[in-house]
This record gives C-alpha cells, sequence and structure tokens, in this order.
C-alpha cells in the first residue's frame, strides 16, 4: 500500500486527526454546522503549531503539512458547501463546490490520502447545477512574479515550477500590472469555472439542486450520502397545444392547415432526471 504521506510524523498527524474529522463531519451530517466548523478550527491551530515548531524543518515534512493544512481546509469547504445548499442560497455554495474541488486535486497529486467518497460524490453534485459556460477573460500583463523567489517565473532566474511545492510553499505565477484586457470569451472548459451567468436562488435554473436540499431539509437523505443523476426522456402534454378542425388554420399562425402542421403535437418528449440515492456514511471516508 503506497503511504498516505510522505513522512512519518505527518501520516501519525493525519492518523490523531481522524477522530476529530470523523466527528465534524457527523456535525455537518446533522446540520451542527457551528460546531463542525469550529472542530476545522481547532485542526487549523494544531498544524500551526506543528509549522512554528524549530525541531522539524525537513522540506519533504514541510510540504505534507501544507497538504494537511489544505485537507483541514478542504473539510471547512465542504461544511460551507452543504450549509449554503441547506440554506438553499444556491450561487454562494457553487463558490465552495468550486473550492472543494481545486483542494482535491491537491490532495490528489500531492498525497494518497483517501478522497474517493468526496470525489464522487462533489463530481455528480456539479453535474446538479445549471451552469455549462463560462466567462474567461484574456489580459496581457507586465509580468508573472514567483511567489517565492520573486523573480520572473517563466525566466532562467527562477528555478522554482508553478504549481509545485517548495518547503511547505506553492509556486504561483503572481500578475504584475495589468496592461489591458484583450478579450472576454464564453467557454465550456475554463480552468475556473467561478465566474458564471447569474441567476436568482428561486429560480427555476436551480430546480435539480433545489430538490436536492429539500431531500436532505427533511432527513429524507442525509449529507453523507451518495447520489447519481438518472437522465431519461418523458411524454408530456403539449401546453401550448389546441385542438382545433383538421382543415382549420394552425393554432402556431404557421399558415398551414392543423392537419399538415401541429395536429400530431399534443404530447413532446422532455427531458427528465432523477436523483438516485445510494445510502451511505462518512465511515467510508475516513480510511
Amino acid at each position: 500500500m503506497s503511504k498516505l504521506l510522505n513522512t512519518d510524523r505527518a501520516t501519525e498527524i493525519f492518523n490523531s486527526f481522524k477522530p476529530h474529522t470523523k466527528s465534524l463531519l457527523s456535525a455537518f451530517d446533522q446540520f451542527q454546522f457551528t460546531d463542525g466548523q469550529k472542530a476545522v478550527s481547532d485542526l487549523k491551530v494544531h498544524l500551526q503549531k506543528e509549522r512554528d515548531s524549530p525541531a522539524f524543518t525537513e522540506e519533504s515534512y514541510l510540504n505534507d503539512l501544507y497538504v494537511l493544512d489544505r485537507y483541514v481546509d478542504f473539510l471547512g469547504r465542504y461544511g460551507r458547501l452543504w450549509e449554503e445548499i441547506c440554506d438553499q442560497k444556491f450561487s454562494d455554495s457553487w463558490s465552495f463546490l468550486q473550492d472543494a474541488l481545486g483542494l482535491l486535486r491537491i490532495l490528489k497529486k500531492f498525497s494518497n490520502i483517501p478522497m474517493s467518497f468526496f470525489e464522487v460524490q462533489l463530481t455528480e453534485l456539479e453535474k446538479m447545477y445549471p451552469y455549462e459556460f463560462f466567462f474567461s477573460i484574456g489580459m496581457v500583463v507586465e509580468g508573472l512574479e514567483c511567489s517565492i523567489c520573486g523573480f520572473d517565473i517563466d525566466s532562467d532566474q527562477c528555478m522554482h515550477i508553478r504549481g509545485e511545492l517548495y518547503s511547505g510553499k506553492m509556486a504561483r505565477a503572481i500578475v504584475q500590472r495589468v496592461v489591458q484586457i484583450d478579450h472576454a470569451a464564453l467557454v465550456k472548459n475554463p480552468e475556473n469555472k467561478r465566474c458564471v451567468v447569474e441567476y436568482e436562488d428561486t429560480g427555476h435554473q436551480f430546480n435539480v439542486i433545489r430538490y436536492l436540499s429539500n431531500l436532505v431539509i427533511s432527513r429524507q437523505c442525509a449529507i453523507s450520502d451518495c447520489w447519481h443523476l438518472d437522465h431519461s426522456k418523458r411524454r408530456v402534454r403539449n401546453p401550448d397545444y389546441q385542438k382545433v378542425g383538421r382543415n382549420e388554420p394552425c393554432y402556431c399562425d404557421s399558415g398551414k392547415k392543423f392537419k399538415r402542421c401541429c395536429i400530431s403535437k399534443e404530447y413532446v418528449e422532455q427531458d427528465h432526471v432523477d436523483i438516485v440515492r445510494e445510502a451511505r456514511s462518512f465511515e467510508a471516508a475516513i480510511v
């Protein structure tokens, strides 16, 4: 079995977190979001003390602490996601979902911490939102500064690779002065899915995630469950259909006779989505 983290000490810390993780996830499952976030804060304090300790300065250990910090951040965003869903603040919940998915990708890249439960659940959850197209902005900038050394991250002076860890810090490209906005586009697969067309939380666009929210609030299913969407077609009565004489002008104002136009359109096919529940518990998420 692959090691969860690179160092034994960090693995011990992760294992010591398991009872607290189980407790805070159970709190989220019972809608005790404040208690769950308090437990998240306590874990953050513990990690800060580890980082401040002068006894352990090995690079691989500091990198592991960075990963553990992102794991705790993930738990916090996961709780906020479900708090917003239960409050039916769907636009806000989308941002927390993207935060959680971004942190999950970091955890998969730098550790073997088991995250498959959350990955399956959140990936399916993302499909319940109405967003299909996203805004992407291109801009001309003066330069990209490395967050670690301060040099241009694309220059020979910088020895760091963006997105990699160095002594507990991730190398990031920091935009220097924006010279001009080059373009704005609508795309289907952006790097950042947070820039979306806004809908009212009460709008029909959120019908699927609202239905799930109502199931959770009424305790017909739990936050700790998994789901998948079952797509199908259903024949439903066409609300615009009007029955007129076969040889009379069609009600749709096409100018054709009814028998040669909409006579067969009394029923139409409509997309239908069922949320299929798979009962789980957070035990599956904590190995």
